[in-house]
């Protein structure tokens, strides 16, 4: 251990200075491995044009080049490229956002430099760092161990070892195999119990992991399922589209024989046919709109870790949550003390020796520690154990001070199945076990009790006494810890046979308060639909006092120890747990039956946890939720969605986030396919009619592009419904386009394919083809404008929703009516998009007919409400 603490120039017990460390930051770089090669924007502009239906369009560009139709081919080729600028343009923004998540979800850990506790970001480590390893975290150099108390590490991703590993910090030969250095941790592997210290002696690549570092590439870009399904509707249009072009190509022939230059047009035609079928922008708005809306839940403090989680996240039926840190703030408070003496109406009036004593026990048996650095103190530790620490200073003790007197000599730390922690020191001159855990577990370990500093039996009436304190206590909603200790002379070690025949000190009580905003959040879950169910550690009466004072009891209602869920059938709990809102005294092995149980129902479950042991919950759920402050590394590995403030608030937020993106998804959708499937229906039509096609294929794609690609991303961000948090979630088989959906897309594509029908006729009667098209073409453009407004909303009225809330909406449609109106008023644009002259009367019918798709819309929409109050 000397040996490398002088190779690496560091010190064991007081890690590097924070200059030192910023120096070897600078020689040996950061503790990661390199990230995959960023695409370069020629990459990301060759990468707009894979889409299948993107490919289509070029290859009408093509066939449209190669017969000598420059000018459409120079159009199509023009927006494709415009296009796919915009597109490079979206994805570096969404990068852009997933990069600053990837930044606020570092992983942290706990080194010393010059003596002091500090959380550092793990990619900053260097050699020679001193880590602080805890149960749950995540090894994150490889290090020497220095100091270690029953410390176990799970080695399996590295070695396969099944079993965790024992770790010490004696010298082992340098030739044995990686399972079997004793006294080495290896980044990547889980501390599943004890604790330690150890040197940081490689990161990096020169790490073992950077071996495998191949294994551990970036992956290719998740997609979600909606994504997967809209790549396979894309090519289902596609494929469709060619179908419909070549039988209006055929169409035509078989009216033959003609010209060349009319199987030319009729060529041509179909072309447009295809452009108009074709939503060009859907692919590409569908994957800003996910990233930007991860990127706004991360605002509220809910880090996305896997995509897909932002659409199961508007399915959730149920919310399994934790009560600490999460319904509660987190900041434990002594509010009462009680040793022995007090319970005894006889006992002296001074109770000092033993309140002295229980103050030692709580103190000594504890990690807590609070570090002073530039003036700021920060606190390390668990919060109970913290409240402790604060409890001892308002009583005059000196900590640190206490703790140098009375060193710790071994321990046998907390764990879930004991439920209690012991440590070994030289207390009062003689070598003692000190105990600290849940009393009615430790008070069954206790035989003697101390009493104005004597040992005395523990008798049955005191013993009642203790039970009904510890009730009472309970029943004030306050958690408790019982503190014992006993003599233990001539003891190196502690194993889990000595806690017995224990002396019990001393019942503390501490509170943690309800935060404030979680009784509105409870309430505006239960108004969405969303059942919550409290899952905690602490007993039945505290559970049930916090759940009362949130109000999550309702009548009927049930609260349900863990010792009572273990002797349920799986049938009984499935038929019992629509009614049980609190599970109290669960051990976090029973967390996957709860879910499981809720699964079966056809639930979907969002489950927060933040120890090791919950990650097999968290991964079993249909959304996993990490606590991002209080949560093990292991924890927030598994889980879909990080909270970084613990708050169930956060969670309800995401939850709404969630919906509101599924909703802007499904509107946008909506919108573009109303307005393909209409110009389709506008083209087809006609040309089946013998009546010529209404829309070149220039016009049509500056419609897709312009007129729908802009308004329908503005859309893809609009401002929640104020019913988003009052209706049932959806379920979550439930796609995209329902059947309602389907009617509400092929209602609006009939008018707007007869408004632009009747535009086209009329402007032919009043103009000649060329104004007929223009007009056609003006209508169409002014009745996409106002259909996007009209699409924020499936059940009120334009004039009931508010433009000021999605000033990105009135951008897009300004200027996309500026560009509209330039093609048409410019004499070179106006040439480009094959567009006339139009006068007063021209305007006037089309302008008016572009109204009629979007007033028929909203009277549609009064008569559903009718029809659905």
């Amino acid at each position: 251990m000397r040996a490398t603490a002088e190779a690496l120039a560091t010190d064991a017990a007081r890690g590097l200075s924070p200059a030192e460390a910023e120096s070897r930051l600078v020689k040996f770089g950061r503790n990661a491995l390199p990230e995959g090669r960023r695409k370069t924007l020629l990459g990301m502009f060759l990468g707009q044009f894979k889409d299948f239906l993107v490919l289509i369009l070029v290859a009408a560009a093509a066939v449209s080049l190669a017969v000598g139709e420059m000018t459409d081919a120079g159009v199509i080729l023009a927006i494709l490229i415009l296009n796919a600028c915009l597109g490079v343009a979206q994805e570096r923004r969404a990068g852009r956002a997933l990069e600053a998540l990837k930044k606020l979800s570092v992983p942290e850990c706990e080194v010393l430099r010059d003596g002091a506790t500090a959380r550092v970001a793990s990619d900053l480590l260097v050699p020679g760092d001193l880590v602080v390893l805890r149960e749950g975290a995540v090894v994150p150099a490889d290090l020497r161990i220095v100091e270690a108390h029953n410390l176990r590490i799970d080695e399996a991703g590295l070695t396969g070892e099944s079993e965790p590993v024992e770790k010490d910090a004696a010298p082992v030969a340098a030739d044995l195999s990686l399972a079997d250095r004793a006294n080495m941790a290896y980044a990547g592997t889980v501390v599943t119990y004890g604790r330690g210290r150890g040197l940081v002696v490689a990161t990096g690549l020169e790490r073992e992991i950077g071996r495998i570092a191949q294994l551990l590439a970036e992956q290719a870009p998740e997609t979600t399922p909606l994504q997967q399904k809209l790549a396979g509707f894309g090519k289902l249009l596609g494929v469709a589209t060619l179908v419909i072009c070549g039988v209006v190509f055929l169409v035509g022939i078989a009216r033959g024989p003609y010209a060349w230059e009319t199987y030319l047009q009729m060529f041509m035609t179909a072309v447009s046919l295809a452009v108009a079928a074709v939503p060009e922008g859907l692919p590409a708005i569908v994957t800003v709109v996910l990233a930007l809306g991860v990127y706004r839940m991360s605002r509220h403090h809910a880090i996305v870790r896997k995509l897909p989680a932002v659409e199961t996240l508007g399915c959730a039926t149920y919310i399994c949550t934790d009560k600490t840190g999460t319904l509660t703030e987190n900041r434990m408070t002594v509010v009462r003390a009680v040793t022995c003496d007090d319970l005894d109406a006889a006992a002296a009036p001074s109770a000092a020796p033993s309140r002295r004593r229980l103050i030692q026990v709580a103190v000594l048996c504890n990690d807590a520690h609070l570090s002073a650095a530039g003036g700021e103190v920060r606190r390390f530790g668990d919060p109970t154990e913290l409240a402790l620490v604060d409890f001892a200073r308002t009583e005059g003790v000196d900590v640190p001070d206490l703790r140098r007197r009375c060193p710790r000599l071994a321990e046998l730390p907390f764990d879930s199945q004991r439920k209690r922690m012991s440590t070994l020191h030289d207390l009062d001159g003689a070598q003692r076990i000190l105990v600290k855990g849940a009393p009615d577990l430790l008070l069954a370990l206790c035989h003697s009790v101390e009493r104005d500093g004597r040992v005395v039996t523990l008798d049955d009436a005191l013993r009642a006494r203790l039970h009904a304190e510890l009730d009472a206590m309970a029943g004030q909603a306050l958690r408790v810890l019982a503190f014992a200790w006993k003599e233990a002379p001539a003891r190196s070690a502690i194993a889990a046979e000595d806690e017995s025949d224990l002396v019990l000190v001393g019942l503390v009580g501490m509170r943690d308060s309800p935060r404030p905003e979680a009784r509105a959040a409870l309430e505006e879950a239960r108004r969405a639909g969303i059942h919550t169910i409290m899952i905690t550690g602490d007993n039945l009466l505290t559970a049930r006092t916090i759940a009362g004072e949130l109000g999550m009891l309702g009548p009927g209602d049930e609260v349900i120890a863990g010792r009572d869920l273990e002797a349920l059938t799986d049938e009984e709990l499935s038929r019992r747990i629509s009614r049980i809102r609190v599970f109290a005294r669960v051990w976090p092995e029973q967390k996957m039956r709860i879910v499981r149980a809720l699964q079966a129902r056809g639930e979907v479950v969002a489950m927060t946890g933040d120890g090791v042991n919950d990650a097999p919950a968290l991964k079993k759920s249909d959304i996993g939720v990490a606590m991002g402050v209080t949560g093990t590394d292991v924890a927030k590995e598994a889980a879909d969605v990080v909270l970084l403030d613990d708050n169930f608030a956060t969670i309800v937020k995401a939850i709404e986030e969630g919906r509101v993106i599924f909703d802007n998804i499904r509107k946008f959708i909506g919108y573009l396919l109303a307005c393909n499937v209409g110009e389709t229906l506008a083209v087809f039509l006609p040309v089946l009619a013998g009546l010529g096609s209404p829309l070149v294929a220039a016009q049509i794609l500056l419609v897709n592009l312009v007129t729908d690609g802009l308004p329908a991303l503005a859309l893809g961000v609009d401002a929640p419904g104020g019913d988003v948090m009052r209706r049932k979630p959806r379920p979550s088989s439930e796609g995209i386009l329902t059947r309602y959906s389907l009617f509400v897309i092929g209602f609006n594509a009939v008018f707007v394919a007869a408004a632009v029908i009747v535009s086209f006729i009329v402007g032919r009667e009043l103009g000649g083809l060329e104004t007929g098209r223009t007009m056609a073409f003006v209508t169409l453009c002014f009745d996409e404008l106002l259909r996007a407004f009209s699409f924020r909303s499936r059940k009120r009225n334009l004039w009931q929703i508010d433009p000021r809330t999605n000033l990105y909406l009135v951008g897009a449609c300004a200027i996309s009516a500026a560009i509209v109106l330039a093609t048409v008023l410019l004499p070179p644009l106006r040439t480009l998009f094959s567009n006339a002259s139009l006068d007063a009367t021209q305007w006037a019918w089309a302008l008016a007919l572009s109204l009629l798709p979007v007033t028929m819309y909203e009277l549609w929409k009064v008569i559903y409400r009718r029809r659905h109050q």
